[in-house]
């Protein structure tokens, strides 16, 4: 073997190895962004999640108040929750939420309320009044039941 050849192949050689050390640099700075964006996200969505948990605390509490009715504060949990991805129907005490999300389910929300005319309005009120004396010891437990419950 010559050896210019010899030199043909110590070059190509080197140019494989700082071409190959190129390439691992590049993966583990793409990895090290990469892992950045997880941590983000990761910590975007614990705070997401938070800030729910935290919106479910808020409507516990100010729940069967003059600001907030039981009908209200459970179609709000309920959503919370399934946003949450907590399934607590089965629960005997926190079912009384989705109970009555269930059993109002028909009513109209938002605008529609507002374009309902005021007989309409009364009557779904009456309807809405009934079912929270109907159920306003299982949601009393219910809230103190969500208020202890660990997320």
């Amino acid at each position: 073997m010559s050896l210019v050849l010899f030199f043909i192949f110590l070059a190509i050689s080197l140019i494989v190895i700082l071409v190959s050390v190129w390439f691992i640099r590049h993966q583990l700075a793409q990895n090290k962004v990469r892992q950045e964006r997880l941590a983000a996200g990761e910590e975007r969505y614990a705070e997401e999640r938070q800030k729910r948990i935290d919106s479910i605390n808020v409507l516990l509490k100010a729940s069967n108040t003059d600001e907030l009715s039981w009908v209200e504060a459970s179609i709000r949990i309920k959503n919370l929750l399934d946003q949450l991805g907590i399934d607590l129907s089965a629960d005997e005490d926190v079912s009384a939420f989705y109970i009555l999300t269930e059993n109002t389910a028909h009513i109209p929300t938002h605008e529609q309320w507002k374009d309902l005319p005021k007989a309409a309005r009364v009557k779904f009120r009456n309807e809405m009044d009934s079912y929270e004396q109907q159920y306003a010891e299982h949601l009393l437990r219910a809230r103190d039941a969500l208020m202890a419950y660990k997320f």
